[in-house]
């Protein structure tokens, strides 16, 4: 995480730049209470690539500019993510280190394991927690790294819309920070698992608290289904994403949905698998129970049969809280689209709702 700011009751703007949308919410507090004054989405151009290039970062600053101009956010500090598919991700196993030992050691780590063609990396990391290897006691580290020239274009194609760059987040912190917010931690907090389904992929995060233990990015998500139904019925990319959204969404479309539903299938049950490996890994890692319900949240989390059947596949019940239900969404109501939408929101929530003090924070040569 990349520098702090003031306190305010106003919140930044939490801008959720994604490989597909870009989302933008801001919060503000009032008293115990939660507000969310502005919110805006646009979808970026669906051939410029996802999450890299001049013409994917042009492309998010002219839609960051339309959301600031027709929006009514208040001021121009902002937190923002990378893209999930531009970051790389390693789980480290470290022996038992003081707190201020470990970020070098993970820096080292780092650099013997991350290559970026020698490029300086940036990097973020969470400690997960104490694990058991063989008869030692072992620390499970959550390494996260990203080209510092991709933040640097992230960051100043943010800034030529006179944005105030508070931070560069990361997307677990921003989910935990959101549906984890006024949980007890502690060894015996209950495990909460948040699938988010976005374009390019799926990420799976279980927290115990509010810690962060497990993170994963499979590369699954939207696009692949897309391209299922594409190939299907013999239409473009774009085409089939507006014929699988219609048909899972729409009730009157039992037909096609049939269809839409045989053609994505095996996608959806690929990726059922790879969220079940993630249960497992989390159960014997750190030797607890395996969760039992889920929050599906992101981008297609819009899609109740998509959510339905990972549940299913996973043998996880579906959280019957939406994350964002403590927060008072009556402002942005038009543009979120009523609680039943709102889970595509989390992550510029989450933003919004970052602290000043950096956690975890590091920067490496490759």
């Amino acid at each position: 995480m990349f520098g702090g700011g003031k306190k305010s009751s106003v919140c930044p703007i939490g801008i959720d730049v994604g490989d597909h949308t870009v989302r933008m919410m801001q919060l503000t507090r009032d008293g115990g209470k939660l507000i969310a004054i502005a919110a805006a989405a646009r979808e970026l151009p669906i051939d410029i690539g996802c999450g890299s290039g001049q013409a994917y970062h042009h492309a998010v600053t002219e839609v960051v500019r339309e959301m600031l101009a027709e929006g009514h956010f208040k001021g121009r500090r902002a937190v923002s993510c990378l893209p999930a598919t531009s970051v790389q991700y390693k789980n480290l196993r470290l022996p038992k280190m003081p707190r201020d030992e470990l970020a070098s050691a993970v820096k080292w780590e780092a650099s013997e394991r991350m290559r970026f063609g020698g490029e300086t990396m940036s990097l973020q990391f969470f400690d997960a927690g104490e694990v058991q290897q063989g008869h030692d006691i072992r620390q499970e580290v959550i390494l996260m790294a990203a080209p510092e020239s991709f933040v640097n274009e992230h960051i100043k194609s943010l800034t030529a819309c006179d944005l105030q760059m508070s931070a560069i987040d990361a997307i677990p912190s921003a989910l935990a920070r959101c549906v984890s917010r006024g949980e007890p931690g502690g060894q015996d907090a209950k495990a909460q698992v948040v699938i988010d389904v976005g374009y390019a992929a799926t990420k799976v995060l279980i927290t115990q608290g509010q810690r962060v233990c497990f993170f994963k990015l499979i590369e699954l998500g939207g696009k692949r289904l897309d391209e299922a139904v594409s190939t299907g019925i013999g239409v473009s990319l774009e085409q089939a994403s507006k014929t699988r959204h219609a048909c899972l969404e729409s009730p009157d479309s039992a037909g096609d949905g049939d269809r839409i539903v045989q053609l994505i299938s095996p996608v959806v049950d690929e990726l059922s698998r790879e969220v079940n490996l993630c249960l497992r890994y989390y159960s014997v890692t750190f030797r607890g129970r395996r969760p039992e319900e889920a929050l599906v949240v992101g981008g297609e989390s819009n899609s109740a049969w998509l959510w339905a059947r990972l549940c299913e596949d996973a043998d996880l019940r579906p959280a019957a809280q939406d994350p964002l239900s403590s927060l008072d969404l009556s402002p942005v109501l038009p543009v979120v689209g009523g609680p039943d939408k709102s889970a595509s929101w989390t992550v510029s929530a989450g933003l919004s709702l970052r602290p000043n003090s950096p956690q975890g924070k590091s920067r490496g040569a490759a």
